[in-house]
């Protein structure tokens, strides 16, 4: 008997089965020849109903855990080069989602979780800060405003490096969206020195001030500290509010990106 692909004759497809007993009329022996086989079954109409969330979770795990910011659509290119299957974009984005799930936990957990992560911060390295705001929503209490700093990293900065920060923040892009600002210094390799971390929903006057208050209860106001930021009016405020003595520089790159929305000439191309 021979199985040949039902897109043979639309498509030209060659791949085949070749079924056949041997001479003891009971053992079959399946052969296949080398075509390479490219097409799915017209019943199914080029989409694989049986590629489950679970299935798509096993085939996706070693990509993610390689680059966990892989979309959807990414993914699905992948899965359609490896295994030459289609599968709907909903189906895929559900399997991203188990597997994160899967290695690092549920979102809601993680909040959850947050003020268990204060208190072992504390426990086990006292003199960290780590400061979890929050107001209420309808009478219940929501997530604000988070701010950490590791008890060695502070003393790492003030003991050990120059007394200069860089502030800036980044969106956030999961489920929850939000701004992730950090406090960075430089160390005696010129390598950056993380001091303090914060999270709130966006940069405003209050935030910043907020985020700036927290930083100088946990550093003081080290004599003689530079604070380099973007030209942000929000951040600028906070640093003007909370750390007047500072000296304020703005940073060169944004100050480049700036001057360059007006001079464009080759004499700033090569001059600057």
């Amino acid at each position: 008997m021979r199985a040949y692909c039902s897109r043979k004759e639309e498509e030209g497809c060659r791949w085949r089965l070749h079924v056949s007993t041997y001479r003891d009329g009971v053992t079959i022996k399946v052969k296949n020849n080398t075509q390479q086989h490219t097409f799915s079954s017209a019943r199914r109409s080029k989409v694989v109903k049986n590629a489950t969330k679970f299935w798509i979770c096993d085939q996706v795990e070693d990509w993610l855990m390689g680059d966990s910011s892989l979309g959807a659509k990414e993914l699905l290119r992948r899965i359609k080069d490896k295994h030459k299957v289609e599968v709907s974009y909903k189906r895929v984005y559900a399997g991203k989602e188990l597997t994160h799930k899967k290695l690092f936990g549920s979102w809601d957990n993680s909040f959850n979780n947050l003020y268990r992560f204060k208190e072992e911060t504390e426990r086990c390295s006292r003199g960290s800060f780590v400061v979890i705001n929050h107001h209420k929503i309808g009478g219940q209490i929501r997530f604000n405003r988070l701010f950490f700093a590791m008890k060695p990293c502070i003393d790492g900065f003030l003991n050990g490096c120059r007394p200069y920060l860089a502030i800036d923040s980044i969106f956030l892009i999961g489920r929850f969206r939000g701004q992730l600002a950090c406090a960075i210094a430089v160390d005696g390799h010129n390598w950056m020195y993380p001091v303090a971390v914060g999270m709130f929903d966006f940069e405003t006057n209050e935030n910043w001030i907020w985020f700036m208050d927290r930083l100088r209860d946990a550093i003081g106001s080290p004599q003689g500290l530079a604070i380099c930021t973007d030209t942000g009016q929000a951040v600028m405020a906070g640093v003007k509010e909370v750390f007047p003595s500072a000296e304020h520089r703005e940073c060169m790159l944004h100050l480049v990106k700036n001057f360059k929305k007006r001079y464009t000439e080759k004499i700033f191309e090569d001059h600057l």
